[in-house]
């Protein structure tokens, strides 16, 4: 089974990519390398023994995402490439919807073009806006978003 990461480069990305090879799953990885670095996956490819195919790649340029999908056909996407700034959001607002919104878009419709139906789309702690309680957990009510960030 071949799993795609999106921002697989990053902290959450290079560590989920470091479970799945671990496991034995085949790896691509996507990350525009905005916030990230590929030494984070060639130490993920040390410390495993294991190779994965990367692309430096934007959620926004469909052809790199068709052709990696084209490349090496994903049985599933884990998806964690996102802006994440809740102060630079408010900045910023329009920057977040592109990426985060038509990214997450661009994304999936090349995942219906190439016939991948499974998604494991990471959230984000915003949605429970100011928590009354903590820990939060999966029970936790959920609030209105309070930053683009959260909207997008």
């Amino acid at each position: 089974m071949r799993i795609l990461v999106t921002g697989g480069a990053g902290y959450i990305g290079s560590h989920t990519c470091l479970e799945l090879l671990e496991s034995g799953y085949e790896l691509t990885a996507i990350d525009n390398l905005n916030n990230s670095k590929q030494e984070s996956l060639r130490r993920v490819e040390h410390l495993t023994g294991k190779s994965l195919d990367f692309y430096k790649a934007d959620l926004l340029d469909t052809a790199a995402l068709s052709a990696a999908f084209a490349a090496h056909p994903v049985d599933a996407v884990i998806h964690f490439a996102a802006y994440k700034a809740v102060g630079e959001s408010v900045a910023k607002p329009l920057e977040y919807y592109q990426n985060n919104v038509a990214g997450t878009i661009n994304l999936l419709q090349v995942m219906r073009e190439h016939g991948c139906k499974n998604l494991v789309y990471s959230s984000s702690c915003t949605v429970y806006g100011q928590a009354k309680e903590v820990p939060i957990t999966e029970e936790s009510p959920t609030a209105a978003a309070e930053s683009p960030y959260g909207w997008t």
